[in-house]
């Protein structure tokens, strides 16, 4: 058995992929109906989207809740339901997310010479707790799927099926420092625009490349880790999202304009007047 994950931040879409539909279409002829559902109530994606977008909210520094991962066995053995269902409980034990803790749905593609379930689950806990983290998936994995696989009597993937790489290591690692930097500097007060986001990205080693059009409005970012390109979208900020939320936030020297007295006009003196007569 080997797991491969990403990351996203559309409940719907997710379960509407798992479901064997198209989004925006209620019902299809290929719909596949869940192998197991965990903390959710209703019959459709949509319903258990709707649910799943609302634990997820309550945790602001979240921006790609959805954890989706493939489990797969070898071409040819034959796994149970209870097995495929004892395997995604384990797993999401394994990883940080308790399915007694966190809303999953499991769907079960058919559409393959091997068994493969999907599992969506909200990273956001039920219990206010922190969030299943994303870092070293690539290394945590193969170990995680072995354990389970003896654990259950299944048969391991050869050795060198366990090494398949769902996303670069090194960029993964990359990703993830990059995500966590530009989410810890969006969240400072007096954030002062894309000079001062760049100046303290260089500062943690971190390169970042704007795209601007005629106008010289922001469209685009980039940034660089240890000779690791990484797009703006893929740590969750394109061009148009930075930029709001750079601008989100007063300067200093705007909150000082702000209250910053209105000065008093002298008041004239008053115009001498010549004797009576």
């Amino acid at each position: 058995m080997i797991a491969k994950t990403v990351t996203g931040s559309d409940f719907e879409g997710a379960l509407t992929y798992g479901a064997g539909l198209r989004k925006g279409k209620a019902k299809e002829p290929g719909e596949v109906q869940p192998l197991y559902i965990s903390n959710l109530v209703g019959a459709t994606p949509q319903l258990m989207a709707q649910q799943m977008q609302s634990v997820a909210s309550e945790s602001r520094r979240i921006q790609k809740p959805v954890w989706h991962t493939v489990l797969s066995w070898k071409a040819g053995e034959v796994v149970t339901e209870a097995q495929k269902v004892a395997a995604v409980k384990r797993y999401c034990e394994l990883m940080g997310a308790p399915v007694a803790r966190h809303q999953v749905v499991v769907y079960e593609h058919k559409d393959k010479q091997h068994a493969h379930v999907h599992i969506y689950l909200n990273r956001v806990p039920l219990d206010g707790g922190p969030a299943l983290r994303t870092s070293n998936n690539f290394y945590r994995q193969p170990a995680i799927t072995k354990q389970i696989s003896e654990e259950l009597g299944m048969q391991p993937l050869p050795e060198r099926r366990q090494s398949i790489k769902d996303v670069d290591p090194s960029k993964e690692l990359a990703r993830e420092a990059i995500r966590e930097a530009v989410q810890r500097l969006l969240t400072e007060q007096g954030r002062r625009g894309e000079s001062w986001f760049q100046e303290q990205l260089r500062r943690q080693q971190i390169a970042v490349r704007y795209t601007h059009d005629k106008g010289g409005v922001l469209r685009g970012v980039s940034f660089e880790l240890n000779g690791v390109a990484v797009k703006g979208q893929e740590v969750g900020f394109k061009g148009a999202e930075l930029r709001e939320a750079l601008q989100a936030a007063p300067t200093p020297a705007q909150v000082q304009q702000q209250v910053a007295p209105v000065p008093r006009q002298p008041t004239p003196e008053p115009k001498k007047r010549g004797p009576r007569l």
